[in-house]
């Protein structure tokens, strides 16, 4: 039996035809909501790391580059680009396309600071760079090599000359030194020109300087064995790894106009090890990009997995971190600025 139009199409023609729109838009819209997270699949991505192999910065990359791969279905290659106290990564990072393809474990405190004392060869704005998310915040701790005394306070009063090693004088090393010395008014070298920070370490193993002050994970593991001793935590609060060592705050009083140095530096240190893309990506690459990292640096066998090797995660949003760097680049007046980029760049050599 032949049924007529209207029996054919309960609907109607022009209501079967909405019917028809609204399905198909229904039907549409899944694959127009994925379209930002299926960009990756497949794909190369490139994962920047400023300093050579088997550095901290090197061995948190290296660690979290398998769950972006399992996250996103993409394949991450690690590069190390050593150089300029990992700024030479950076500035071929902000030059690269902005696809969501070339991303950073950034020292995010010495870009803050290059920028700040505006180092030559910086090709960068932190304001404008492409935020993923803070992998982690350290406390620094205050390394000196075997032999020496550990008392922090007799090594001071002696006036004997301190040699620290850095990879530049401003690396979040170097500048870390810098106003340490400053601070405590310690008769000081920073030595600086090695490779990493894994170098720079393994000079105060090895007796070539007296000592180093670096990240808390890099410093319990330069400190193993008796390999170097760590003798202050550079922070207001004592380090959970270890403990027993006083902050430097607990072992000196400081006046205002010297305690400034370590309280400006050590706010620095919130801003942490970051990761980042070039500038410029399009919004919805942004967004996911900052949720996959969000998950990774979030996710409770990730953070577990990082406190085996020393490794924390401590996870800071995007928007956070945006208005940390905007507030670090403009809160100092030119005369602090100046008495800074002297203190940084010029003393202590």
């Amino acid at each position: 039996m032949i049924r007529s139009r209207d029996e054919r199409y309960p609907c109607g023609v022009i209501v079967f035809a909405l019917c028809v729109g609204i399905g198909a838009f229904f039907w549409a819209a899944p694959v127009r909501a994925q379209e930002p997270g299926t960009f990756l699949k497949g794909q190369n991505v490139r994962f920047y790391v400023g300093f050579s192999p088997g550095g901290g910065y090197d061995l948190y990359a290296r660690m979290l580059a398998p769950h972006f791969e399992r996250i996103t279905g993409a394949t991450v290659v690690v590069e190390n680009r050593p150089g300029g106290g990992g700024l030479t990564a950076l500035n071929q990072l902000v030059r690269n396309k902005p696809d969501g393809l070339s991303m950073m474990m950034l020292n995010g405190e010495s870009a803050v600071m290059a920028q700040l004392t505006k180092q030559a060869g910086v090709a960068f704005d932190m304001t404008s760079a492409s935020l993923f998310g803070r992998v982690t915040e350290e406390p620094h701790l205050f390394l000196l090599r075997p032999g020496l005394t550990g008392n922090l306070k007799e090594l001071l009063a002696s006036g004997n000359k301190l040699k620290f090693s850095a990879t530049n004088r401003i690396d979040s090393v170097g500048d870390f030194a810098a106003v340490t010395c400053e601070a405590l008014r310690m008769n000081c070298q920073i030595i600086t020109g090695y490779k990493g920070s894994k170098e720079a370490g393994l000079a105060v193993m090895n007796g070539e300087v007296d000592g180093i002050i670096i990240s808390e994970g890099s410093g319990v593991q330069y400190s193993q064995g008796g390999k170097t001793q760590v003798v202050a935590t550079m922070g207001h609060e004592r380090s959970s790894f270890v403990p027993n060592v006083p902050t430097v705050y607990e072992l000196f009083q400081l006046a205002p106009d010297r305690k400034w140095w370590l309280d400006f530096r050590i706010g620095i240190s919130d801003f942490g090890r970051v990761v980042v893309g070039p500038p410029g990506l399009p919004q919805e690459r942004l967004k996911h990009l900052q949720d996959v990292w969000r998950r990774i640096l979030t996710d409770p066998q990730v953070i577990a997995e990082g406190a085996r090797t020393n490794r924390t995660l401590k996870y800071l949003e995007p928007a956070k971190l945006d208005a940390i760097v905007h507030d670090l680049l403009r809160q100092l007046p030119p005369d602090r600025l100046k008495d800074l980029n002297e203190v940084l760049l010029k003393k202590f050599s």
